[in-house]
């Protein structure tokens, strides 16, 4: 009897015992095999499962309020979706142009922006110039082809173009050093390549034209002169 008692008491404290999570997960999955993940898009990597999500969301609350819409505004992640959606087929070489485009968009946006939107429009065109000084930095501009050039020189005039504009308007957005530091990268290596070739009397002048900008850092003039004698 006492030794039916002590085996119960047993029986009851094995009851109690826990086995170990990671044990238990383990065993489950050899016996059962691994659990299917549900997703949305099956078929679908998850960049370009975020692309379809983003036509869905487009078709859902309409085209023109996800583009009208403002950093800060709700519609806005669908819209930032879409640019980040976008870059996925962007080069590498054409990058600092997309974000220099992402930028200038985000200084439009600033002419027409109420308070309430100041503040996270300025911080999204940061993170753009960031982004582009940083892919800008990348590349190697002595052997790059005259159209992605000549994209960065648009987008970078059309920049200091809608930079004043927006000042005019009072509003601060803070200084662009990191692009300005990038330019003058790039511009500092195509004059250096130009100083190792063989010049005509013309191309010596550019050269020399291209020094004097460079030195009165005005990095995208000379970028511009560079690009027009090509």
């Amino acid at each position: 009897m006492m030794m039916e008692k002590e085996l119960i008491g047993k029986l009851r404290k094995l009851r109690q015992i826990q086995p170990n999570r990671d044990w238990v997960s383990l065993t489950k999955t050899q016996i059962l095999g691994q659990e299917p993940r549900f997703t949305f898009f099956p078929y679908f990597k998850p960049a370009f499962a975020g692309l379809v999500t983003v036509f869905i969301l487009l078709s859902v609350f309409g085209y023109g309020f996800v583009k009208n819409s403002l950093p800060g505004d709700l519609l806005y992640v669908i819209k930032k979706v879409a640019h980040e959606g976008q870059a996925i087929f962007v080069s590498e070489s054409e990058k600092p142009a997309f974000q220099l485009k992402l930028a200038n968009q985000r200084l439009e946006d600033l002419t027409k922006a109420p308070a309430k939107n100041l503040a996270p429009t300025i911080s999204e065109f940061q993170a753009n110039i960031s982004e582009a000084a940083k892919t800008l930095s990348k590349i190697d501009a002595t052997t790059s082809n005259p159209a992605v050039i000549k994209k960065i020189v648009e987008e970078t005039k059309k920049l200091e173009e809608n930079k004043e504009k927006v000042e005019s308007l009072g509003v601060v957005i803070g200084g662009t050093e990191e692009l300005e530091n990038a330019l003058a990268k790039v511009v500092g290596n195509l004059i250096e390549d130009l100083k190792t070739r063989t010049l005509t009397e013309e191309k010596e002048k550019i050269l020399e034209k291209m020094e004097e900008l460079f030195q009165a850092g005005k990095y995208s003039e000379a970028l511009e002169l560079y690009w027009i004698n090509q």
